[in-house]
């Protein structure tokens, strides 16, 4: 019977010592499952901010297109016109004669 109290009293202490390490390991798995989840809630963030700078680029870049399409449409109108001016321009003896019109009025008016 003291052989079996002995055993008994072994078994318990090495029971003890088994569930310290189990406590100590639960610890850790803890910890680390702490860590994994502001791992994940971090790499979510850096998502969201990727994706959100992802489309700050886009309208980015769908403005500079628009700039460049106003830009050239712009040009095209500046150069109508000026091939409308060219085209309307006067010819030298028109110029001659509203010149020496103006002479004439001039002339007369004083």
């Amino acid at each position: 019977m003291v052989n079996a109290c002995a055993a008994a009293v072994e078994e318990l202490a090495v029971t003890r010592k088994l569930a310290e390490v189990l406590d100590r390991e639960n610890t850790a798995l803890r910890e680390r499952l702490d860590t994994a989840k502001k791992t994940e809630a971090l790499l979510n963030e850096l998502d969201t901010t990727r994706r959100s700078e992802n489309d700050a680029l886009r309208a980015a870049l769908s403005a500079k297109n628009e700039t460049i399409a106003a830009k050239d449409k712009a040009i095209e109108k500046q150069d109508a016109v000026i091939a409308e001016l060219k085209r309307k321009r006067s010819s030298p003896l028109k110029r001659l004669g509203d010149i020496l019109i103006g002479v004439a009025v001039t002339a007369i008016l004083k």
